[in-house]
């Protein structure tokens, strides 16, 4: 009797494992990345070593190993702002160009 029990859990959770599959694509910029293949692997410590990276031409995988706060390395501006998808704590804030929210 425990064996039959056993027997249908694992069936159960396989069936399930299985049914787990993927569907779609991904999407973005990097939507057609496919891995880094024997590039050598680099590992940013600055933001400005962070942009050359992603700048250049040469082959690499870039590991990130920290987060890079971009926050005032561009300049700044003056614009109208939004939110477009609600205003809760955790929601970004956006730039509001070209009327687009």
């Amino acid at each position: 009797m425990k064996y039959a029990a056993v027997l249908t859990t694992v069936a159960a959770l396989a069936s399930r494992a299985l049914g787990a599959g993927v569907s779609g694509t991904a999407e973005g910029f990097a939507s057609s990345a496919t891995g880094g293949g024997s590039a050598t692997a680099v590992y940013p410590t600055t933001t400005d070593e962070l942009v050359s990276y992603l700048g250049d031409d040469e082959a690499r995988v870039i590991v990130l190993s920290q987060t890079f706060d971009f926050t005032n390395t561009e300049g700044t501006t003056t614009e109208t702002g939004c939110a477009p998808w609600g205003t809760g704590s955790a929601c970004q804030v956006a730039i509001n160009k070209d009327d687009w929210c």
